[in-house]
């Protein structure tokens, strides 16, 4: 969509068009090898890759998001919750204003997960009748198998194989891997597991995440395993993945949307 111009966009809305994918991530440390951008350059580029399946346009990313458990890392730059949440309403209700009718948020960054569907519950009534935002990660729908080789308490949760595979694949420049290093956080002996740590000690407490991983440059995994052809195969699981997501996520509103129509407030006309 940034590349196109107006009249283009105009020509696919009056053409049958209606959907917008916008990547939604954040700057932040990945490591001292990967880019500050890296949970955007990969939801941007799963998103170019769907597009034509889902015949939808791919709006201009969000490049931030709530990273507050980064705090004290140098690249950082996040936004307050209601900032964050504002914002994604804004860009929602401008699609929707012009003809979207159905807009995914193509989420790249963790902690913008629950702060995404909140915003969009705040503001569905504000939406016109018969439009959907779908908010979701763009590795909801991966399997358990490719999940465990991707993002899990295996492989790592940060700046490690996958991510680092990915965004060589998209491009090996953007990557120093001669700086790359592994890093798993000395954690006492949980009774549970470290993801079930990411919410409530992480999301609640500023910094946390960044103190944790400050030693190893912001990784947990092993990035160092980390290849392009790795990358290839991680980016066609996710494209697939978030094909199917947004079909599943058809049918079932589909199959709610007589139900739950006949509880919507009025649309309201405030824009603050």
């Amino acid at each position: 969509m940034p590349e196109m111009t107006n009249l283009e966009v105009r020509d696919y809305l009056e053409g049958g068009g209606h959907t917008a994918i916008v990547p939604v991530g954040s700057t932040e440390d990945h490591g001292d090898h990967g880019p500050l951008w890296t949970d955007v350059y990969i939801p941007l580029e799963i998103a170019k890759r769907v597009a034509p399946e889902l015949e939808a346009i791919v709006g201009p990313p969000i490049p931030f998001g709530i990273a507050h458990d980064h705090r004290g890392a140098h690249g950082l730059i996040h936004l307050r919750m209601d900032t964050f949440m504002d914002l994604v309403r804004d860009v929602c209700l401008s699609l929707a204003d012009v003809g979207f009718t159905r807009i995914v948020l193509l989420n790249g960054h963790y902690c913008n997960s629950h702060a995404l569907e909140f915003s969009v519950a705040r503001f569905h009534d504000e939406l016109p009748q018969g439009t959907r935002v779908y908010p979701f990660p763009y590795w909801a729908g991966l399997r358990p198998e490719e999940a465990e080789q991707y993002l899990s308490g295996s492989a790592g949760i940060h700046a490690n194989v996958g991510e680092t595979s990915i965004v060589l694949a998209i491009n090996e420049e953007l990557c120093d891997m001669q700086r790359v290093r592994d890093f798993t956080p000395d954690l006492p002996e949980l009774r549970t597991s470290p993801l079930a740590l990411l919410d409530p000690l992480f999301l609640a407490t500023p910094g946390s995440f960044w103190s944790l991983l400050e030693a190893g440059g912001g990784v947990w995994g092993k990035p160092s395993e980390s290849t392009a052809e790795k990358g290839e195969q991680f980016r066609e699981w996710c494209s697939r993945a978030v094909v199917n997501f947004v079909r599943d996520l058809e049918d079932v509103h589909d199959r709610l949307e007589d139900r739950y129509l006949r509880t919507r407030k009025p649309r309201s006309v405030d824009r603050r």
